[in-house]
């Protein structure tokens, strides 16, 4: 029965594919058999190459971050057309121009390479020039191909603001910048522009955590964190629910993108709600808010939180550390508000004879979660993350032979390889992009100038400065990814937080949330449009529900911003006493957000537990205490009112069909 709804419910995968505009994914140019291979062997040679270096040590700086970029534009040109109505017409002679000019350009930067790194060369001659030219050019097609105009108008608008500073307003006036020294802030200094931090951090730590990925997922990791919470959580109220919250999330932590996210277990989730009865917006939003969610939840968090530990100077083991009870509370709040909306309208239970066997599923597939563990502990011990995901990685092929159908052999191998370096396309562009604009900030000191403008603007008042911060994260996370929002937003914005008193791993996290926020927040609401796709209702109703459930997301934020306990900095007994506090908050806060609690709430029950939640959530022993006498008051009146009306059961499930 479950598979017949499911397949009435679900149209062609294929066809619903087509519908859902992935701003990470888009459609591939269809290739013959001898390009897919010759574009396969460069892939493979380049996870290799950079295995071997996460294991043996880096190449030069220009080397290590160079070929990666190419392997990329070579990618992004020939996969994605110019034309997608002539993708093997004329566009197609156009994308291999552009493919054998960034082999040019960047092999021209490699050939130089010595010269620059002595500091022989500093302005550059006329070629060098016209190939920084080429390859800024060659970014900005790929970005605009793969991300959106977005992602061209910004880096045009900050190399603009370079080369005529000197007629801006103001004090985000400069002296100006001549061509010649733009073209090499940008395109030739190994430290800074194009090849600076986040492509660094691409070429290091994410392609050995992309590989990492495809690893786990091609070696039957995917199927076990998918059937894992089938098995644990089906039987239960609210099963098919608490199934999509917990498969999301596991397999988030691998992912980073909540578009594939939603899309790989969306097509089982979404489906098995309605079946037990949740409506089509409400079961899409469920699934849109569990994989977004995966973006915060360590121990892989995307590519953002490796450029974000490499920004800080900090290890990505202390970024993992500071978002683990945030995230912890954010899919706590999801996973109390299926269980409540279940109750609040009588959802059916599965029953037990038509989900997985805890046993037998731990049994199968009980050594895939050896990768992830290993993962942790070596970060944990401060592994470099390039040699923890490294050993991850071959510890995902080695358990793959534990069961013969999961077993990697040379082409399961050779394809994780392959889809490992293809995953790294967008991320690699994204991180060329954005550190155009690094290196333009870096030579005109626009952070620093503009965060004089906005410390201003708030009138020294930090909750302004945060509203406005969390407005523009949003706001440009609706059409960039949540690397290059968060990228964009740490160069202008973070310095403003920080001069303001904001503890500086605090400020970075509060940017990175509301960027990853932006996938649920309409009118542009990318994970909603996906899980919309699967659902077959209207993206923007979807997105608005996923946008009331999801509330608690937008203010945890704010209190770890001022209660840095939640990022668990500060003494062990306070950080113990906010994690427990803030737990019993976001369930009461997520009552309020349900309507329900023991039964229907009513108006003054909810204003109680969501200020509550909101006192609890926030440390302090005062707001405690008055936290937790206000949910005390909605737990007596619940109590009262239930002992007054006659025939109800104990069970909330069972106040359906009251007793004669």
């Amino acid at each position: 029965m479950g598979k017949e709804i499911v397949d009435k419910e679900v149209v062609d995968k294929e066809v619903v594919d087509k519908e859902v505009v992935d701003k990470e994914v888009l459609d591939k140019r269809l290739l013959s058999k001898k390009l897919k291979i010759a574009l396969s062997i460069l892939a493979v040679a380049t996870a290799l190459l950079y295995m071997y270096t996460a294991y043996f040590g880096q190449l030069t700086p220009l080397k290590q971050r160079g070929i990666i970029l190419l392997t990329a534009l070579v990618f992004c040109f020939i996969y994605t057309p110019l034309s997608k109505k002539s993708p093997m017409g004329w566009s197609f002679a156009v994308d291999c121009l552009l493919a054998l000019l960034s082999v040019v350009t960047i092999g021209y930067l490699l050939y130089r390479e010595p010269e620059y790194s002595q500091g022989i060369i500093y302005l550059g001659t006329n070629l060098d020039l016209i190939m920084g030219v080429i390859l800024l050019l060659l970014i900005l097609e790929s970005a605009r191909r793969l991300i959106g105009w977005i992602m061209v108008i910004i880096p045009l608008l900050f190399i603009f603001y370079t080369l005529f500073g000197n007629y801006a307003p103001g004090p985000l006036r400069h002296l100006g910048f001549d061509l010649r020294f733009t073209l090499t802030a940008l395109c030739w200094m190994e430290g800074n522009g194009i090849f600076s931090t986040p492509l660094y951090v691409a070429s290091t730590v994410i392609i050995i955590f992309m590989l990492f990925s495809s690893f786990l997922k091609l070696s039957g990791g995917q199927v076990f964190l998918t059937e894992l919470p089938q098995a644990l959580f089906g039987g239960m109220v609210a099963g098919p629910a608490k199934i999509a919250v917990v498969a999301s999330g596991l397999f988030g932590t691998i992912s980073g993108s909540v578009v594939a996210n939603v899309m790989v277990d969306g097509w089982y989730t979404i489906p098995l709600m309605r079946r037990v009865g949740y409506k089509a917006e409400m079961a899409g939003a469920i699934e849109c808010l569990a994989s977004t969610g995966g973006q915060i939840m360590p121990p892989v968090m995307g590519a953002a939180a490796f450029i974000m530990a490499d920004m800080l100077g900090i290890s990505y083991w202390t970024v993992c550390v500071a978002a683990f009870l945030p995230a912890i509370l954010y899919y706590i709040s999801l996973f109390v508000i299926v269980d409540l909306e279940a109750r609040k309208t009588g959802i059916k239970i599965i029953p037990r004879s038509e989900l997985p066997s805890i046993r037998k599923t731990l049994a199968e597939g009980w050594f895939m979660l050896i990768p992830l563990i290993l993962l942790v502990y070596l970060l944990e011990e401060m592994w470099s993350p390039m040699k923890a995901g490294l050993y991850a990685l071959v510890a995902a092929w080695v358990v793959s032979f534990f069961r013969r159908e999961n077993r990697m052999g040379v082409r399961k191998t050779f394809a994780a390889l392959v889809d490992g370096v293809e995953s790294m396309t967008v991320v690699t562009v994204i991180c060329a992009a954005a550190g155009i604009l690094i290196g333009t900030a870096t030579v005109t000191g626009v952070g620093e100038r503009l965060s004089a403008v906005l410390v201003s603007i708030s009138g020294g008042h930090l909750i302004v400065l945060l509203i406005l911060t969390m407005v523009v994260s949003i706001f440009l996370g609706m059409g960039m990814t949540t690397s290059a929002c968060y990228v964009f937003l740490a160069v202008l914005v973070g310095p403003a937080l920080v001069k303001m008193g904001v503890l500086p791993l605090a400020a970075h996290l509060f940017i990175f949330y509301y960027g990853c926020l932006s996938a649920i927040t309409p009118p542009v609401a990318i994970g909603a449009y996906a899980a919309a796709a699967i659902a077959r209702v209207d993206p923007m109703t979807l997105g608005f529900v996923a946008w009331r459930l999801g509330l608690i997301a937008f203010i945890v934020p704010y209190f770890f911003v001022y209660c840095p306990e939640l990022i668990l900095v500060g003494k062990t007994v306070d950080i113990l006493l906010a994690a427990i506090t803030a737990t019993i908050g976001t369930i009461a806060f997520a009552g309020m957000l349900s309507n329900y609690l023991f039964g229907e709430t009513n108006i003054i029950e909810r204003i109680l537990l969501g200020a509550g939640g909101l006192c609890l959530i926030k440390p302090g022993i005062y707001s405690d205490f008055i936290g937790l006498g206000l949910i005390a008051i909605v737990l007596v009146s619940q109590f009262i009112r239930r002992k007054r009306v006659p025939g109800i059961s104990v069970n909330p499930q069972d106040d359906r069909n009251p007793s004669p």
